[in-house]
């Protein structure tokens, strides 16, 4: 069910500040854990203060999953409001969503109960924790289409943590850290070692991510999912361009880096860029602002990020524009029938709605899951290759997974566990095998996983 646009803003911007509050959770952590000296009296007032906002990136993100919750249900009911109560159930017991979003629910309580501990282990535990809920939002994503424990869904994992650790811990800095503070330049370098590693993971997986989610070159320019991606990757240059600045020009001035050759080329690229000062005190505050900078180039980096999930990558492109799921009934006369060439202008099929509950009693009865896995389910594990149906639901429309059954070459995924040697669909033929009324349940069935 495609959104209105105001609805689509809406579901952006949610998404945006779940992805901001993760940041937060993630970074902090990792800041708290790995890289504010343990033994710093100074640094008690700064960790109390991170704490703080790890508090409340927790409660965000129990909000904006609640309001995710509500927003599937919403899609499940056909967009009727009135009906999300009776939809709440289902979606939480019969869809993959359900199942990873009991997951991320449990997984933030148990956070929320570690907020009343200051203790170091309950600091760690909280970190492996804040992991476990950048894992839900993989599961819930693009990458997911590949299967739950599929390389795409570890590498988009990876990309996920090291970018929440990078840009969280930037976050972290800002909001904890002032520009009076005498450690500043000794927290900023243990930091810029992590950020450059995180920065390492962000290119390699985010370079794997693009190769699988926009095949063609074309698309990043006549696609919203290509402009975002375009987009992001600007901001992510000029993200790291500032972090260059700070370790190699800024944080030499406040005797936080061991000397290298080519000092004398340094000095006079930070004098080109900041003037001759170089009192700490001057520099303390540069570098407190730089890492402003970089915080809020971060936030419009998450923007483009959450703008990515509700887009269509260019390979479900074609799925969605091939059928869309039809609402209402078209009128038209014989004579403007026979003018539109024997169809309705615009004219999608849609198949009549089924009964979910013995669609899934089809699925079993024909042991669809030799070749899919379904999360949430208790099927036997797949013995054969074939896509992960988890979250079909919500990718495809009805007509479309129809056809996919009944006439599997219709269209043809060019991906692992669609086609086999001679490039056609590996779908076998079940047109003999099924009757109407077992086909229209069946597809309920389908539309139901993560719709």
């Amino acid at each position: 069910m495609a959104l209105p646009l105001h609805e689509l803003l809406l579901a952006t911007g949610g998404r945006w500040l779940g992805l901001l509050a993760l940041a937060v959770l993630v970074g902090g952590l990792v800041l708290d854990c790995l890289v504010l000296p343990r033994q710093a009296g100074e640094l008690v007032a700064a960790r109390r203060r991170l704490q703080r906002w790890i508090c409340l990136a927790i409660v965000l993100l129990v909000v904006t999953s609640a309001i995710d919750l509500l927003a599937r249900a919403r899609v499940m009911s056909g967009g009727d409001l009135s009906q999300v109560g009776t939809a709440l159930p289902l979606v939480l017991t019969r869809t993959h969503f359900g199942t990873v979003w009991i997951a991320r629910a449990i997984i933030l309580v148990a956070l929320l109960a570690l907020c009343a501990s200051r203790s170091a282990a309950a600091r760690i535990v909280g970190l492996v924790l804040a992991l476990g809920v950048a894992l839900t939002g993989t599961l819930t994503g693009h990458a997911a289409d590949w299967g739950d424990r599929s390389f795409t869904v570890l590498v988009d994992w990876l990309h996920a943590v090291a970018a929440t650790a990078w840009t969280g811990g930037l976050f972290g800095l800002a909001l904890a850290l002032g520009p009076s503070s005498e450690l500043l330049g000794t927290v900023a370098r243990r930091f810029s070692r992590l950020a450059g590693s995180c920065l390492l993971i962000v290119v390699a997986s985010g370079v794997y991510n693009a190769c699988v989610q926009v095949p063609t070159f074309a698309s990043l320019w006549t696609t919203t999912y290509g402009v975002a991606l375009l987009l992001k990757v600007l901001l992510a240059l000029i993200l790291a361009l500032l972090g260059a600045v700070n370790r190699y020009l800024v944080l030499p001035g406040l005797g936080a880096t061991r000397p290298r050759r080519r000092g004398r080329l340094r000095r006079l690229c930070r004098i080109a860029l900041f003037g001759a000062a170089t009192a700490p005190g001057a520099a303390r505050t540069r570098l407190s602002r730089l890492v402003g900078r970089e915080a809020t180039v971060a936030v419009v980096v998450f923007g483009c990020t959450a703008m990515l999930g509700e887009s269509t990558p260019k390979t479900h492109e074609a799925h969605a524009s091939h059928v869309v799921d039809r609402e209402e009934s078209a009128r038209i006369t014989m004579q403007e029938l026979h003018a539109s060439g024997g169809v309705p202008k615009g004219w999608m099929f849609t198949p009549p709605s089924g009964d979910a509950a013995k669609g899934r009693a089809v699925f079993a009865r024909l042991e669809c899951y030799t070749c899919h896995a379904v999360g949430g389910e208790k099927f036997p594990r797949p013995s054969k290759v074939g896509p992960a149906l988890s979250d079909v639901g919500h990718h495809h429309p009805a007509g479309y997974l129809l056809e996919s059954v009944i006439n599997p070459n219709a269209v043809i995924v060019e991906a692992p566990g669609y086609t086999g040697p001679d490039g056609r669909s590996i779908m076998p033929d079940y047109r003999d095998s099924l009757s109407t009324r077992e086909l229209i349940d069946l597809i309920a069935y389908l539309k139901s996983l993560g719709g």
